[in-house]
């Protein structure tokens, strides 16, 4: 029933209205906080009140509501046997089966005792529900000790749902702060009702934002590299604008390593971040792997530090740093299974602290730090930039070239006076330096000039002409070599002719409305005379650059005809809501260069004392009048198969030079399979696969194999499942890996993290 009864006064529906709304403004925590009530929600709708009685007392001053109360607002309700407010003292009462819902957030008990002026109140029996990490919290008494505090007697915490949870934790006694951290102590780890860990004191997430505390552990064991391994991280909410995590890794084989990364973003235009860690290496003995000896008789200090910070000053003008520093050439080959540079892997992923560009395991072989300046402007982008390089190939890095400071002007295409003619440029000054080996500086000018031209509808053609001058100056440290000064000029012409015809089919088929068919021949010819000195320093940049069977190559002097044929298959598909959007189900690009005469290419840097030649690391020969024909391929016909293959083949040799495969197939139960496979004549062949099997909707089957097939030797073999419930997984797997033998167990809990062993080389599936 629906109504109410005057008692000592004047009542009506309208000021119970405000009753509900002061009810309401009470329970609401901060923006973002669980559970929330938004008053300003709550005012945006109508509010249903139904009761058996609704009434007010206007001697105590004092509204009830009594018998199946069912308060409605938009975006949740509240129920309960009965609900008092005292205006007076703001006390308000809701019992018997009190149950509260907003936006999904559940506060429930027998009875929920507030005041709305201090902002706390009391829940007997309660029960919390947190939707944004799907966390219940629970209590023999739960205390609303703020606005969004909360203190509990003989507490638990789970994310698993049901009357019983598969694993929870306990606490004598709980605190919990919405969007922040929970923490129990005196309690327990518990799988079903059985307790498996004591802890006098515990931490849980319950936040959206930062809060310090302990994180998860990592735990794993290396059988030959670092022996039993844990970390544990804590970290430290230092404020609004600034954090830091502090590392504690033990490996028993190793020692002990301090870490610590600091974070800072002190505006929306400026952030960074520091991180260091240093271990005194107790391993001593001789070690051959990775093609590099050493013999370590004491112990050996190891570190390693990287810097990354941005500034940006104004729209287009910043400042970046990516600096980074390993104590030696064997840190990742050690460190392999978890280092910080690993973890922190960016890979296509746009993270303002997750910047790392490699991935940092045995594999490695060089690294960059560089520090820039950039200014860009509509048309032109000025960029200053230091650059050194660490090479681990090699015990010392004293040949390795290091560049700074680089400066360099480009003007991006654009028309010249207002004209059809365009123009573009692009400018350099660097200063290059080494220990051991050449030094000096280049200048380097190259403007362009293009014409584009259209016949019609199927036939563009353009011209394109440049002029580019070098000046250089070296000198070197080898008593072989005396300095040298030096200049180049060449020009460059090219002209490019292309067409396209396309015929667009209605299909119907499926999704697919449309399909559109293209077909695009190209040529195009190239031109760069000799000029300037046979012998340069390997710091000179080359006057063009082209490719031999897939292969990037630096260009001195060519005369070549290039010519290919695209064809490409559009899909116009539109799904049940009518969304329209286009797939290139199918690509095929061949293409071929002719030389006209014999070019100066090269792949391997030339110095002053060697001659530019056409060194061996190519796939093929380049002076040959064919080059490879190379091969693109890329088949996508719906989003569970892709196939992508990029080959050459030699013609003179009537072999293959390059072959590139990845196929991948899977489906809408979860089963995948990769293929990858990796070919250079006379360099590498190897071969991967990945598999994984969706056995039931809890179990997943998973292998892998790596093998080198040029070497004969076995990179990885991997083989594991993972198991998986609402609330908690576990992945088991073993690997045999070239340097180490690994077994991996992780146990996951949905909204804590994942705590386990990890493989002693995280060696992605890639090559």
């Amino acid at each position: 029933m629906t109504g109410y009864r005057k008692t000592g006064g004047f009542t009506s529906l309208s000021r119970a209205s405000g009753l509900i709304l002061a009810l309401l403004l009470f329970l609401a925590a901060p923006a973002g906080g669980q559970p929330s009530l938004d008053l300003k929600k709550a005012q945006q709708g109508p509010i249903r009140i139904e009761a058996d009685l609704l009434a007010y007392d206007q001697d105590s001053d004092t509204y009830r509501a009594e018998g199946d109360v069912a308060i409605t607002f938009t975006g949740g309700f509240l129920k309960a046997d009965s609900v008092t407010m005292n205006r007076t003292t703001n006390d308000a009462w809701a019992h018997g089966h009190a149950f509260l819902s907003s936006d999904g957030d559940t506060l429930e008990g027998d009875i929920i005792e507030l005041n709305l002026e201090t902002k706390t109140g009391l829940t007997r029996d309660g029960r919390m529900f947190f939707v944004k990490n799907h966390l219940y919290v629970t209590g023999s008494e739960i205390e609303k000790t703020g606005e969004a505090t909360y203190r509990a007697k003989d507490a638990t915490a789970t994310t698993c749902d049901g009357p019983l949870a598969d694993w929870r934790f306990t606490g004598k006694e709980g605190d919990v702060t919405i969007d922040g951290y929970g923490t129990l102590k005196n309690g327990s780890f518990q799988i079903r009702d059985t307790p498996v860990i004591w802890l006098p004191w515990a931490a849980f997430p319950a936040k959206a934002t930062r809060q310090s505390g302990f994180l998860f552990p990592y735990m794993g064991y290396s059988q030959d590299k670092l022996g039993a391994d844990v970390d544990i991280p804590f970290y430290w909410a230092i404020s609004e604008s600034q954090d830091a995590t502090l590392y504690s890794r033990y490996m028993s084989q190793r020692g002990l390593q301090e870490g610590a990364e600091y974070r800072y973003h002190p505006s929306s235009s400026t952030w960074g971040l520091f991180y260091g860690d240093f271990l005194k290496d107790q391993w001593t003995g001789t070690d051959n792997s990775g093609g590099i000896p050493r013999t370590w008789t004491e112990k050996q200090d190891r570190w390693s530090w990287y810097w990354s910070h941005e500034t940006t000053f104004e729209p287009g003008f910043y400042f970046r740093s990516d600096l980074k520093k390993v104590s030696d050439i064997y840190y990742f080959r050690d460190f392999d299974s978890h280092n910080y540079f690993l973890d922190h892997y960016a890979g296509n992923l746009n993270r303002k602290f997750q910047k790392i560009s490699f991935i940092g395991n045995e594999q490695l072989t060089s690294y960059d730090s560089m520090a820039r300046i950039v200014k860009q402007w509509r048309n032109y982008n000025l960029t200053a930039l230091a650059q050194y390089t660490d090479n681990l190939t090699s015990p010392s890095n004293d040949e390795t070239l290091q560049r700074y400071p680089e400066i360099a002007l480009t003007g991006f295409k654009q028309p010249l006076f207002g004209t059809r003619l365009n123009w573009e440029f692009t400018s350099l000054y660097g200063n290059f330096y080494r220990t051991l080996g050449e030094k000096g500086y280049t200048v380097d000018v190259y403007p362009k000039l293009s014409l584009p031209w259209a016949f019609g509808e199927y036939l563009q053609v353009t011209p394109t002409a440049g002029f580019r001058e070098t000046l250089w100056d070296t000198e070197s440290n080898s008593p072989a070599t005396t300095g040298d000064t030096a200049s180049r000029s060449a020009y460059t012409l090219a002209l490019n002719a292309s067409s396209e015809v396309h015929r667009i089919f209605d299909v119907s088929w499926g999704d697919v409305q449309k399909v559109r068919h293209a077909i695009k021949p190209e040529i195009t010819y190239n031109y760069i005379p000799s000029a300037g000195p046979s012998l340069r320093p390997d710091f000179v940049l080359p006057v063009g650059n082209t490719t031999v069977g897939g292969v990037a190559a630096n260009v001195d002097a060519e005369n070549s005809i290039t010519y290919a044929l695209t064809n490409t298959l559009i899909s116009r598909l539109r799904d049940d809501k009518g969304n329209v959007n286009y797939r290139e189900v199918f690509r095929l690009k061949l293409s071929q260069t002719y030389n006209i005469t014999t070019p100066t290419i090269y792949v391997t840097a030339p110095t002053l004392l060697v001659p530019t030649t056409t060194p061996n690391v190519l796939p093929a020969d380049p002076t040959k009048p064919f080059r490879p024909v190379d091969m693109e391929i890329d088949i996508n016909p719906y989003k569970y198969l892709s196939f992508m293959t990029r080959t050459a083949y030699d013609v003179n040799t009537t072999s293959w030079a390059q072959i590139n495969q990845d196929i991948a197939l899977s489906d809408t139960r979860g089963d995948s399979l990769a293929f990858i496979y990796r070919y250079a004549k006379n360099s590498i062949e190897s071969v991967g696969v990945l598999g994984r099997a969706r056995v039931t909707n809890a179990l997943d089957l998973f292998a892998g194999f790596r093998q080198d097939e040029f070497n004969n030797t076995n990179l990885e073999k991997t083989i594991g499942f993972e198991y998986r419930r609402q609330c908690w997984g576990v992945e088991v797997s073993y690997s045999d890996l070239v340097d180490d033998r690994s077994f991996k167990v992780l146990f996951s809990l949905t909204g804590f993290g994942r705590v386990g062993g990890f493989s002693a080389s995280r060696q992605t599936m890639g090559f």
